[in-house]
């Protein structure tokens, strides 16, 4: 691995530990050269299925757009951030599971708000409004009654 401060190639793990949920390796660094450390971490990368949107165009499935996302809404609720992470990766997981090539972006936004409606009432309505492209009163007022019967 390079350093970060003086480009030298060769670097020293001095530790190594999984991270908090088990899907990442944090690895602390030392530079010889610059004598500094620095921390990187290791994420598996896995063949995740494209996402078919809405218009027909494929994307590859993106673990931080869902994040920010489901950040999005979940601003300004008591909501911590490693509840954020572990729902996002839990999501993560029953993709990856699924072992599906494409995946509709509807299906996506469903398990989304799924997972949202256990977490907080009001960041399931957020993120649903958005998801769902809800304009009007009698479209929220279906989604109210769809998701808390």
């Amino acid at each position: 691995m390079k350093c970060q401060f003086c480009a030298n190639p060769k670097t020293r793990v001095v530790d190594s530990r999984p991270g908090r949920e088990n899907n990442h390796i944090r690895r602390r660094r030392h530079c010889p050269s610059c004598d500094r450390r620095f921390t990187t971490f290791e994420r598996l990368d896995e063949n995740f299925p494209l996402v078919v949107k809405r218009d027909g165009r494929l994307e590859p499935f993106d673990r931080e757009k869902m994040l920010t996302a489901v950040r999005n809404s979940c601003a300004k609720l008591p909501v911590a951030e490693r509840h954020l992470n572990r729902l996002v990766g839990l999501i993560e997981t029953r993709v990856q599971q699924s072992r599906q090539r494409k995946l509709e972006s509807q299906a996506l936004g469903d398990l989304v708000a799924a997972a949202l409606l256990d977490l907080h009432p009001a960041a399931y309505i957020r993120y649903s409004m958005v998801h769902r492209q809800i304009q009007d009163l009698q479209g929220l007022k279906q989604l109210l009654e769809e998701g808390f019967r």
